[in-house]
């Protein structure tokens, strides 16, 4: 909503974001899923992402991050999953990789900033526990990520601070969630 149109195909750099996601992604892992909250959003993007799974959230579900996720996890053919908005072009694979390298053990590995803000749309996930534990979230009516969190076991909160060694600007957490972000970027 605030970004006014689908940020899917929206074009920063010549190029859709959904584009430079998924150029990040495969600098990651081979294993892409790429998740719509509707039929509609995955009819437009399917011609732009040749060769990658597009899946939609289930019809009637309330559009937010957490049934994002949920449909991701459910989908994922991957032990651990790694979440990333298609919005954010400047994400630094390095850095995304150190998340995947502290997953083993955890329930989610999730960046936090010195005020306690936390990045978990930019976060690794025990796909199948935190799918079992979304389900009862939602179920309870709440749909914010941090409630996920609350319940997820051996979650790793991961220092903004430490990852600026891979990130000395912290660029991969930039998201365009505005036209005007869209034009500044």
């Amino acid at each position: 909503k605030r970004f006014g149109t689908d940020k899917f195909t929206t074009t920063f750099h010549q190029k859709p974001l959904v584009t430079h996601m998924l150029e990040i992604a495969r600098k990651i892992s081979p294993e892409l899923l790429i998740v719509v909250s509707e039929e509609e959003q995955a009819a437009k993007i399917k011609p732009l992402v040749k060769n990658v799974r597009v899946v939609s959230d289930p019809d009637g579900s309330v559009k937010s991050a957490l049934n994002g996720a949920l449909t991701a996890f459910e989908y994922t053919s991957t032990q651990y999953t790694l979440l990333l908005p298609v919005d954010a072009p400047f994400a630094q694979p390095e850095l995304l990789k150190v998340l995947i390298r502290l997953s083993p053990g955890h329930g989610a590995v999730v960046p936090i900033w010195p005020s306690g803000y936390i990045e978990p749309i930019h976060s690794v996930y025990l796909a199948e526990h935190a799918y079992s534990k979304g389900l009862e979230i939602i179920e309870s009516g709440q749909y914010r990520m941090s409630d996920l969190l609350k319940q997820i076991q051996h979650v790793l909160y991961v220092s903004t601070e430490t990852l600026k060694q891979f990130d000395s600007e912290l660029e991969t957490f930039t998201n365009l969630n505005t036209q005007k972000d869209l034009k500044m970027a």
